[in-house]
């Protein structure tokens, strides 16, 4: 494995199993005096940090900005008063591991850029923050869970009764939000410790000043270090950038990266913010022929799970190549914004349900005029969304993989509980069809919504999770070059400040994030906010594909998802042809599958 990239590994009884064979690096006790749990790689600074009271012990893994004398204070509190999931308040995003005497608790951070994997027999549990090495230590063959990692690609953002399964067979993963509590008698269970449903009785004011308050402490808690930022020009990484310069005397290196054949429209908006703060120091990233969509996978980094981020892995190490010439450190980004603040379009079906038919019919008629779509169409997928329950459209999604067509996804389809798949499930085999539709069948009777969540909701919760994801692979990519990417948006007190008001009234269609407008005026100029665009990069990826159309093909023949009965790689070589072409074409998917074919053939070579 990366030295580079660290993790902790224990068990339930200890002692944690032995690492030799496992590690290319040593691996040392926690605590000297606790032998059930032992960390190695390389940590940046207070990454990880351990902290021992009467009672219990306490881990925590990832950004937390508590004090020391704060984290030990509210630990003992916790400890006395049998209220754990008080470790989750901290600021920061984190996972929290306490031991005690006779059980061991983790809770994962709301976003899920943390999670924990885990095995569990009779005789004892598992843990560990890196998926393979807990596997391996597990005792687990290094085998791909088919049916999770088929689900993965093909459902995100869909409740499926995976359960905490991981895409390594037989080992568990604890997602963001969750919590697991393994006994030293043998007993292990898993648990939502917080749903994020909205507060119904939130207003937007309330919503927008505890958003404020959450995203000026997340930031100014990272000012005092070494500190670079993303500056697209868009909305998100852009005011966290001009928030990060109000903490700073010294200029802030800040990053836009822009391809000359391939523009998206950011670099014109980020040169005229530059304007408003002297503070900031630009860098322009310049994209190149290799830097595109699709290039170099053959050079890939091996990574721990699969990472639909590989297609852009030359432009990613482009980018860390410029923030690490800057001295490296805490990079700050946007990622998390869109899922928190931009409402997901199956808030529309909340709307008709609650009644709210004046406002239904108004925000319809401007959804209709700006995707330039029949107000009809809009209002009518809205009431039958409004009809829909979660487990009548896990059965319609049943359906689609059942009859699959090559009808291509339009706007329309985001009024749903999840964005519907499209073409993409032609590329299946027939076994794994019907298997995904059995999935869907049996979460249709077994699942629903937390209390209190609508469509929009729910819709916000899975996104933030993917961008913990996003995020979360960003990180492991990074590690090498000295660059340690942060995002406050996936700050917990961040993502409760926003989720707590609910979806549709996060929504404004004449309006772009009116709760970060709201919340950060004042604070970041007004233009920024007047930027009615967003970038768009699917120019290269379509420039990419044609570049690299052959050498996608020869992998999609040979891949391993097809020996495992997932795909037919015919069927997937069509997207080239309709990208050369310059039709629409599932990029998305696309990324989802080269990135388990990536990952197979790492796990193989023993390379992750």
């Amino acid at each position: 494995m990366n030295a580079d990239v660290p993790g902790l590994l224990g068990a339930v009884p200890g002692p944690a199993p032995a690492t030799a064979g496992l590690l290319r690096v040593p691996a040392e006790p926690v605590w000297p005096e606790e032998p059930s749990w032992a960390s190695f790689g390389r940590w940046r600074p207070r990454e990880l940090r351990a902290v021992t009271c009467p009672g219990g012990k306490l881990a925590l893994v990832g950004q937390c900005f508590a004090t020391d004398a704060e984290i030990r204070r509210d630990f003992r509190r916790a400890l006395e008063n049998d209220r754990l999931a008080e470790v989750t308040r901290w600021p920061g995003s984190y996972l929290a591991v306490v031991i005690r005497p006779g059980d061991v608790t983790a809770f994962a951070d709301l976003a899920g850029q943390y999670p924990l994997y885990f095995h569990t027999t009779p005789e004892r549990t598992v843990l560990g923050t890196r998926a393979r090495v807990t596997a391996r230590a597990a005792g687990l063959p290094m085998e791909p869970d088919v049916t999770a990692l088929a689900a993965e690609m093909f459902c995100p953002g869909v409740p499926l009764p995976t359960g905490n399964r991981s895409v390594y067979r037989g080992l568990g993963r604890l997602a963001g939000g969750q919590a697991i509590r393994a006994g030293r008698d043998g007993r292990c269970r898993t648990w939502t410790y917080e749903t994020l449903a909205p507060d119904r009785d939130r207003s937007p004011a309330d919503a927008a000043l505890a958003l404020r308050v959450a995203l000026e402490n997340a930031v100014g808690a990272r000012a005092a270090q070494p500190l670079t930022a993303d500056f697209s020009g868009g909305f998100d990484s852009t005011s966290i950038a001009f928030l990060a310069a109000r903490y700073r005397d010294e200029p802030l290196p800040v990053f836009t990266y822009h391809h000359p054949d391939a523009p998206a429209d950011d670099l014109a908006h980020a040169e005229r913010y530059l304007r408003f703060d002297r503070r900031l120091r630009s860098t322009v990233v310049t994209g190149t022929p290799s830097s595109l969509s699709y290039q170099g996978l053959d050079m890939a980094t091996a990574t721990d799970l699969p990472d639909p981020g590989a297609v852009t892995q030359v432009r990613t190490r482009l980018r860390l190549r410029h923030v690490a010439a800057e001295g490296g450190g805490v990079h700050l980004g946007g990622e998390g914004a869109d899922a928190l603040l931009v409402a997901a379009p199956g808030y529309l079906g909340d709307l008709a349900k609650e009644g709210a038919l004046r406002r239904l019919g108004r925000e319809c008629r401007q959804l209709a005029r700006q995707r330039r779509v029949a107000p009809a169409r809009v209002l009518a997928r809205s009431a039958e969304l409004s009809m829909t329950s979660l487990g009548r459209a896990l059965r319609l999604l049943a359906k689609r993989f059942e009859r699959p067509s090559e009808r291509n996804i339009e706007w329309l389809d985001a009024i749903a509980w999840w964005p519907a798949p499209g073409t993409e499930t032609t590329w299946l085999s027939p076994s794994m069809r019907l298997g995904l539709a059995e999935l869907a069948r049996v979460g249709a009777g077994e699942l629903a919504p937390p209390d209190g969540a609508g469509v929009g909701d729910r819709m916000a919760v899975a996104e933030v999770r993917a961008s913990g994801a996003v995020q979360r692979q960003l990180d492991e990519r990074a590690r090498p070059w000295g660059v340690w990417p942060q995002a406050p948006f996936l700050d917990n007190d961040v993502i409760r400040a926003c989720l707590s008001l609910p979806a549709h009234r996060r929504a404004d269609p004449t309006t772009t994030k009116p709760l970060l407008r709201r919340a950060l005026s004042g604070l970041v100029p007004d233009a920024v906010f007047s930027r009615n665009t967003k970038g768009n990069y699917t120019g290269e990826d379509y420039k990419g594909i044609r570049l690299a159309s052959a050498e996608l093909s020869a992998r999609v023949s040979r891949t391993r998802l097809a020996d495992l009965g997932v795909i037919e790689p015919a069927k997937v070589k069509t997207v080239f042809s309709r990208a050369e072409a310059g039709l629409q074409a599932p990029f998305p998917a696309l990324n989802r599958l080269l990135a388990a074919d990536l990952w197979l053939r790492g796990l193989e070579r023993g390379e992750v």
